[in-house]
């Protein structure tokens, strides 16, 4: 409903669509949520992969859209990159993992949102952001865009991540013991 009232809707179906390379671990969103979403993912625990293959495919599109319009992405000194979602204002860069936290989960949804607040993380269902949770395996992220650069961000997703998996293993102990 919100897109619709900003009218960000205007010129879908035709307006919009992903195009991603042969192994599906990079992604150009075109007119989705925001004017342009750029994915970089694959399985496994490489970050430090996927953070370099994001950062040279952000360059090649940006480099790409300034050769054929002559324009370059948004970026306020102050406010980072301009989005069309206001939750991304700043770096918009939303680094997560899928991890298997079966402790946590008997502890609570609450006692784990309570927890990645913390932690400065946000926890969702692997379903994305409105689909629910399903079973063990949570999608962890980085609470915040705005005040933070790229690196500071995968960073804190890493260390907060680390810092769950770890406590994750004392409660499973702790619900074993019960």
């Amino acid at each position: 409903q919100n897109l619709i009232s900003a009218g960000m809707e205007r010129d879908w179906p035709e307006g919009r669509g992903i195009f991603h390379n042969a192994e599906k671990t990079f992604l150009v969103w075109v007119n989705e949520e925001d004017q342009l979403r750029i994915i970089s993912m694959q399985q496994g625990g490489d970050v430090k992969g996927v953070f370099e293959r994001l950062a040279k495919g952000i360059k090649a599109v940006q480099d790409s859209v300034k050769s054929e319009s002559g324009k370059d992405f948004m970026l306020d000194e102050k406010y980072g990159f301009l989005h069309s979602c206001p939750t991304n204002l700043g770096t918009g860069m939303r680094a997560s993992v899928h991890v298997d936290l079966p402790g946590w989960t008997k502890e609570g949804l609450p006692a784990l949102k309570k927890r990645c607040e913390e932690l400065q993380l946000q926890p969702r269902g692997t379903r994305g952001e409105s689909g629910g949770q399903t079973g063990i395996t949570y999608d962890i992220s980085n609470k915040h865009r705005l005040g933070y650069s790229e690196v500071e961000l995968v960073q804190k997703m890493i260390d907060g991540v680390n810092t769950l998996w770890k406590e994750d293993k004392d409660l499973v102990a702790k619900h074993e013991a019960a």
